[in-house]
C-alpha cells in the first residue's frame, strides 16, 4: 500500500537526477534517458527533452496523450527506493526550453534498494576468475540485494565455497564486473544440470547500492 511518504519522495527529487523514459507505442516500447527538470507536487513531472540519436528517432511518438513509463532512482542519507508510475505526456514544450511535461500519477511502484530481502529479477550474467578474464561459465542473476544474490548457470566442477570471483554484466553497450564470495551452491534441476549459487557482493557498500540500482534499473527496463 503506498504511503503519503512515497509521494513526498517523488516531490522532493533532486533537479538532473536520471531519469528513465519508456514510451508504451503499438509496435514496440521505446527507452530513453532523460533529466529531471522539476517536479510540480499533485499536478506534473517536468523532465528535460533530449537531443541525441535515440530521442531524434522516436521524435514520431514524443507527442501530447503519449502513454509512457517513468523510473527513476531516489538515494539520500536515510533510504534508497526506486519509483515508478504509468502516466502520459501532458505537454511537449520548447518555448523557454525542451521540456516534457507528464501528468502527475495517482499511483506509485517503490522498490527498496536497501531492504535486506532480495528482489527477484532475470539479468544475464557471466562468472569469471578473480584474477583474469576467464569465463567459467555463462548464466543469469535470479535475484540481488544489497548483500549478495543468486547466479544460475550450469553446474560448475571447479566452483569452490567460501572463494572470491567475478560477475559480469552489460549494461547498454559498457560491461561491468564486482567482486563476489560464492557462499553455497544448489542443484536446481539434474535433467537440466543447473545449479543456483549464493553469494555475497564484496564492494563497498556504496559501490554495490549503485550496481544494484544498475541491475534492477536494467531488469525493469527488460
Amino acid at each position: 500500500m503506498l504511503s503519503e511518504r512515497d509521494f513526498n519522495t517523488l516531490d522532493s527529487l533532486t533537479c538532473n537526477t536520471e531519469v528513465h523514459l519508456q514510451l508504451l507505442t503499438p509496435t514496440s516500447n521505446i527507452r530513453l534517458r532523460s533529466r529531471l527538470i522539476g517536479v510540480d507536487p499533485g499536478r506534473a513531472v517536468i523532465l528535460a527533452h533530449g537531443n541525441d540519436k535515440a530521442w531524434r528517432g522516436a521524435s514520431a511518438f514524443i507527442t501530447d496523450k503519449q502513454s509512457v513509463i517513468v523510473r527513476v532512482v531516489s538515494s539520500d542519507e536515510q533510504d534508497a527506493n526506486i519509483l515508478a508510475f504509468r502516466s502520459n505526456i501532458h505537454q511537449v514544450i520548447s518555448v523557454v526550453g525542451r521540456w516534457l511535461v507528464i501528468r502527475y500519477p495517482g499511483e506509485l511502484q517503490t522498490v527498496s534498494l536497501r531492504q535486506h530481502s532480495r528482489i527477484p529479477i532475470n539479468i544475464s550474467a557471466s562468472l569469471i576468475r578473480i584474477d583474469s578474464d576467464e569465463i567459467l561459465s555463462t548464466g543469469y542473476l535470479r535475484d540481488i540485494s544489497i548483500k549478495g544474490g543468486a547466479f544460475v548457470s550450469e553446474a560448475l566442477a571447479s566452483a569452490n565455497i567460501d572463494s572470491q570471483y567475478r560477475l559480469k554484466m552489460n549494461f547498454d553497450g559498457e560491461e561491468k564486473s564486482i567482486a563476489i564470495t560464492i557462499k553455497n551452491q544448489q542443484e536446481l534441476d539434474p535433467s537440466s544440470r543447473l545449479a543456483q549459487y549464493g553469494f555475497t557482493l564484496d564492494a563497498e557498500l556504496e559501490q554495490n547500492e549503485h550496481l544494484v540500482q544498475q541491475i534492477i534499473l536494467l531488469h525493469l527496463n527488460q
